[in-house]
C-alpha cells in the first residue's frame, strides 16, 4: 500500500495515495471519518474510506458513464440519484434495494421510470419491504367514489386484472383502481385512506395533475387517515439573538485550527 498523503483545510480535506487525489468536504459523511483517523494516526485505514467505488460494490452498486446500476440493472435516474446521495451520506439503503426488487418486476417501462420520480416528488413513505404508502378517497361507507362496489375497508385487498387498467399515462380519468398523493386524495371522498402499493402493480402515472395520482391493478386498505400534519419544532424560548450567537460560536468552532492538532 502506497504511503498516504493528506492537507487538512477548513471546509475539506485532501487525500493523496497511489497517484490519486480526492477531495473531501466539511459536511460529507465521510470526512469526519477522515479527520480522525488522522489525529489517530490510523493514516493506513484512509484509503477504504474515501474508496466510495468499493463502499458501492459492497451493496451491489456500480457507476457505468454516469449511471447507476444495482445488481447489474439500470436504474431510473432518480432513484439512482437518491441512492447515491444516501449511500454518501452513510444511511440505510435497503427500502431502496427492496423497492427496486419490487419494482423492476413491473412490466411497464414508463412505470419502472417515472413511479420513484412521482413518489419523491409527492412525498410517499416506503414501507420496510419495499412497497409505498398512497391515499384514495372514499364515501362514508368505505365505498369508491365512481362505482360503490369496491369495498375500501382496512384490511381489504381491491384488485383487477393488469389487463383492465389503462397503461396510457397522457389518460388522466381512465379505467383503473386509482391511488394519489395526500393532497389531492384528501379532497376526493368524505373519507381517506391510507393504501399499500407494490411497485410492480403501478400500470400508469399519468403526466398531468402535476404527478398527483396514477393508476394501479392492486392495492392493501392499510388505515383510515388522520390529518396530516406539517410543522417545525423548535426551541420556544431561544431567542434570535441567541439563536445567532450560537451560530456564530460554531462558525469559530469549525474554523479553530487546534481541533485538527495531531
Amino acid at each position: 500500500m502506497g504511503k498516504v498523503n493528506y492537507h487538512l483545510l477548513g471546509d475539506s480535506v485532501v487525500i493523496n495515495h497511489n497517484a490519486r487525489t480526492t477531495v473531501i468536504r466539511r459536511g460529507d459523511a465521510r470526512f469526519e471519518q477522515v479527520v480522525q483517523a488522522i489525529k489517530e494516526n490510523r493514516l493506513d485505514e484512509i484509503p477504504d474510506m474515501v474508496d466510495t467505488e468499493a463502499v458501492f460494490a459492497s451493496k451491489g452498486i456500480t457507476l457505468q458513464d454516469g449511471n447507476v446500476l444495482l445488481e447489474g440493472d439500470l436504474l431510473p435516474e432518480s432513484l439512482g440519484k437518491r441512492l447515491l446521495q444516501l449511500m454518501e451520506d452513510e444511511m440505510p439503503v435497503d427500502i431502496l434495494v427492496k423497492f427496486w426488487r419490487n419494482l423492476k418486476d413491473n412490466p411497464s417501462f414508463n412505470s419502472r421510470k417515472m413511479l420513484y420520480a412521482f413518489l419523491e416528488h409527492n412525498g410517499h413513505p416506503l414501507t420496510e419491504d419495499g412497497c409505498f404508502i398512497a391515499y384514495r378517497g372514499v364515501t362514508e361507507d368505505f365505498k369508491d367514489v365512481h362505482t360503490r362496489t369496491f369495498n375500501n375497508t382496512v384490511g381489504s385487498v381491491c384488485e383487477i386484472s393488469r389487463d383492465q387498467v389503462d397503461d396510457n399515462p397522457n389518460n388522466t380519468c381512465s379505467h383503473g383502481l386509482h391511488v394519489a398523493c395526500y393532497d389531492y386524495a384528501k379532497g376526493f371522498g368524505p373519507k381517506l385512506i391510507e393504501v399499500k402499493v407494490n411497485p410492480r402493480d403501478v400500470v400508469a402515472v399519468p403526466t398531468d395533475y402535476n404527478g398527483t395520482k396514477m393508476r394501479v391493478s392492486r392495492f392493501e386498505v392499510m388505515a383510515e387517515c388522520e390529518n396530516m400534519r406539517n410543522e417545525s419544532v423548535y426551541n420556544m424560548h431561544e431567542t434570535e439573538d441567541e439563536f445567532y450567537e450560537q451560530e456564530n460560536e460554531m462558525d469559530n468552532y469549525s474554523n479553530d485550527d487546534s481541533l485538527f492538532d495531531v
